[in-house]
């Protein structure tokens, strides 16, 4: 990585971070790029770099007239893999609030899809996609990691056939690193038991098991 990419993407963070934490409102207009280079002793062509990483997660927007503004919320990247770093950067001193309020929401999230994705997965999964799981399974089991585990989850993902299931997967991926206890390895062999034999109802109810015991 070069030494302008580095200096990119540190301001990228540190800009978005008060945007995140909700120190910059909704609607106010970002520092002007002479601000920002004198307080981060950067160029100008590394502030307009950031700006575009930032614009295009969906914190930041140009007004014509006006200047780059704080953009409204709804139009965040919230899944994105980049906020979710910075968002664990901001935490590794202590207890972020915000933090705290996302990873709630990301299990809410999940609560209410993986059920559904493991059911979908059982009406539909091939053998391909059945000894994927299975291999993702047996991985998990050997070595017991949260890699392992994101693994497994994104192989059930996979195996719904649906193009839009592989989205959440960095949300989830940063959820079980955030977990304080180990994988529900007995759940998760549940689900992909029930996946195999085209159980939908027991993959449903293992897969939501296997998120309220952990």
């Amino acid at each position: 990585m070069t030494g302008e990419k580095r200096r990119t993407d540190a301001l990228a963070e540190a800009l978005a971070l008060p945007i995140l934490t909700q120190t910059l409102a909704e609607g106010q207009k970002m520092p002007s790029d002479a601000e920002i280079c004198a307080s981060h002793s950067v160029s100008r062509t590394v502030v307009r770099e950031a700006f575009r990483i930032l614009s295009g997660k969906g914190l930041i927007v140009a007004r014509p007239r006006v200047g780059t503004l704080v953009a409204p919320r709804p139009t965040w990247a919230l899944w994105d893999g980049d906020i979710l770093q910075w968002l664990d950067n901001h935490n590794a001193t202590g207890t972020s609030p915000y933090v705290d309020k996302w990873l709630a929401d990301a299990m809410d999230i999940r609560l209410a899809l993986e059920p559904s994705f493991a059911a979908l997965a059982a009406s539909r999964a091939t053998p391909k996609a059945n000894e994927a799981l299975q291999l993702a399974l047996r991985e998990l089991q050997q070595v017991g990691t949260i890699a392992a585990e994101a693994a497994f989850l994104a192989t059930l993902y996979d195996a719904t056939d649906n193009d839009f299931a592989a989205y959440p997967q960095q949300l989830t991926g940063w959820s079980l690193r955030h977990r304080k206890t180990g994988a529900p390895l007995a759940d998760y062999a549940r689900v992909t038991a029930a996946i195999a034999q085209k159980d939908s109802a027991t993959a449903r109810q293992s897969a939501l098991q296997a998120l309220l015991g952990g």
